[in-house]
């Protein structure tokens, strides 16, 4: 199959796989008074319009409103399109939430879901703020905290706007009922596809979660990149190095999966050591100086504590350049800090984005005060965290926190979940989540086989955070998904893109974890025809005794301490 044959088969198959909906000649009557008087309890109602088909998507109603979620309120945004295919699909929201127009599902199947019939929901959970790297919502005062707001945003919000929305669709529509839900969520939102798998396993009949957040020590990991660049300053990456570091990783680790195409396969099998780039005359255009080659050490450290035990696993050491949701957004930030030694170095201005979500958990969740200095956190830049204050952080921000143990229930009653994850993220660490993933296998005797017929995991080779990178970013979980609920077809792999100025230029199949993609060794590689999913060799295989020593190939760098 050609690159562009591939395209084609993935618009194909998502057009033709699209539900019969229940047929309807006109749009109904998309009126605040008419949605309200369906009787939705502990519903309100505060606009509908009626918004034109537009070229691929058909006509539907565009609701706002919101729903009391006991002792607060959660806002929601509905589309109801003219033809319901009986399905809904509620969609994550990324970093802090406080916005239903900032949605993040898979790009891919968001511009699906009205196409297909699938009527949509996204909810603000439970505050409303339009920088979702912002916690403030989490106080009512200085030392109080808004236990309602946080279990709202942590889990709540989604659960009670769900239920709300079963209600008022089959009346909406005149049917019997809401024939299938599914929940599709990236970064935040992969955190709440996992929230709702662990608290209400019966919602959805099928979950995407991407790039998730089981545990929320991810922030202090982002935080602990912002300070590998500020502790020391001289220690801060310059821009202009990030594509000689990405070209060096690239030398050092490209053909570890037997074929150099400018892609990594499985960065934790990368022997890339930052050292090697520092030259006796210091940074010299194609030099890191010896700070700066200890920062980037230090960020390709995982998180410990005192003892040196990890206690999360670190960033990938991969593509820093490139993109817009990358190295140089979470870690590096904009511009240089104007106080680089100040409680906040960047002051109100631009900063890094990873600075600005530790900042805030820490301000507004963990320490309850506005003012706290969170560079008093005791956090070294090298990652190794105080015993005491890792204990207070954990139950600060434990309801935001899903263990594998957590989704027994999901699993139990035969629902299905899609994950994924790019292993050039540098917002969330995707070895965190291919260790979460192993101990659900754990959790099943060790069996990636058993587990799978529940749970699968994709991890994409070059993609950035829920999407970009040089990888394969583009491909359909929604239809893989809709697959294996309604016909028992489980994906074995899902096709995937990468396009260059809208035009295509590379095909690949993600493979279902352990597995990794092998190239055939003959014809091109950029033509996924040439790629199959193999388990030979074992890389991405981390079994009960493999998790750390798998993680931390690159020595010292993803799994363990110094």
């Amino acid at each position: 199959m050609s690159v562009r044959l591939a395209l084609f088969a993935i618009v194909l198959v998502a057009l033709l796989s699209a539900a019969a909906p229940f047929a309807s000649a006109a749009m109904p009557d998309c009126t605040v008074a008419t949605i309200a008087a369906l009787g939705v309890p502990r519903m309100t109602i505060t606009s509908a319009t009626v918004v034109p088909a537009t070229a691929p998507n058909p006509e539907y109603c565009d609701v706002r409103g919101s729903v009391d979620t006991g002792g607060n309120s959660a806002g929601f945004r509905f589309q109801l399109p003219v033809s319901w295919n009986g399905k809904l699909l509620f969609y994550g929201v990324g970093g802090t939430g406080g916005n239903v127009l900032a949605p993040s599902p898979n790009g891919v199947d968001r511009a699906a879901s009205l196409v297909k019939g699938y009527a949509t929901a996204v909810t603000d959970t439970g505050h409303q703020n339009l920088n979702n790297a912002d916690a403030s919502f989490a106080l009512t005062a200085p030392g109080v905290r808004n236990t309602a707001a946080l279990a709202d945003y942590y889990y709540r919000a989604a659960h009670e706007v769900t239920v709300g929305f079963k209600l008022l669709l089959p009346r909406f529509y005149g049917a019997a009922s809401v024939e299938r839900a599914y929940f599709d969520g990236c970064s935040n939102g992969g955190r709440m596809a996992l929230e709702a798998a662990k608290h209400y396993p019966a919602d959805y009949d099928g979950i995407i979660a991407g790039a998730p957040v089981p545990s929320q020590r991810q922030i202090l990991l982002l935080h602990k990149g912002a300070l590998t660049n500020l502790e020391p300053m001289s220690a801060r990456m310059p821009v202009e190095m990030l594509p000689v570091i990405d070209a060096a990783v690239y030398a050092s680790c490209d053909a570890a999966d037997g074929v150099s195409d400018g892609l990594i396969q499985n960065p934790a099998l990368c022997s890339f050591d930052p050292q090697t780039l520092v030259c006796p005359g210091g940074n010299a255009g194609s030099c890191l100086t010896q700070d700066q080659a200890n920062g980037l050490k230090n960020y390709l450290r995982p998180l410990t504590d005192e003892q040196g035990r990890v206690l999360t696993p670190a960033h990938s050491v991969t593509d820093l350049a490139g993109g817009t949701v990358n190295y140089t957004a979470y870690a590096l930030g904009p511009n240089a800090p104007s106080d680089p030694n100040g409680a906040e170095p960047w002051g109100s201005g631009p900063m890094a984005r990873g600075w600005s979500l530790g900042d805030t958990t820490l301000k507004y969740i963990v320490y309850l005060d506005p003012n706290f200095n969170s560079r008093t956190f005791p956090m070294r830049a090298d990652g190794r965290i105080d015993d005491d204050a890792i204990a207070k952080y954990d139950a600060a921000t434990a309801d935001g926190t899903v263990s594998p143990a957590d989704l027994a229930a999901f699993i139990g009653t035969g629902r299905k979940m899609i994950i994924y994850h790019g292993f050039a993220d540098h917002a969330l660490s995707p070895f965190t989540t291919m260790q979460f993933y192993a101990e659900l296998a754990q959790r099943m005797q060790g069996h990636y086989e058993k587990l799978g017929e529940h749970v699968r995991l994709f991890m994409v080779p070059g993609m950035q955070h829920c999407g970009g990178g040089r990888g394969p970013n583009t491909f359909d979980t929604l239809t893989a998904l809709e697959s294996w609920v309604e016909h028992g077809t489980a994906p074995d792999s899902i096709m995937a893109t990468h396009a260059t100025a809208g035009v295509v230029d590379r095909s690949m199949p993600l493979c279902t974890f352990p597995q990794q993609a092998r190239y055939r060794g003959r014809g091109d590689v950029n033509d996924a025809a040439n790629w199959s999913c193999s388990p030979e060799p074992a890389l991405l295989r981390l079994g009960p005794a493999g998790i750390d020593a798998g993680l931390a190939h690159e020595g010292r760098g993803h799994g363990q301490a110094d």
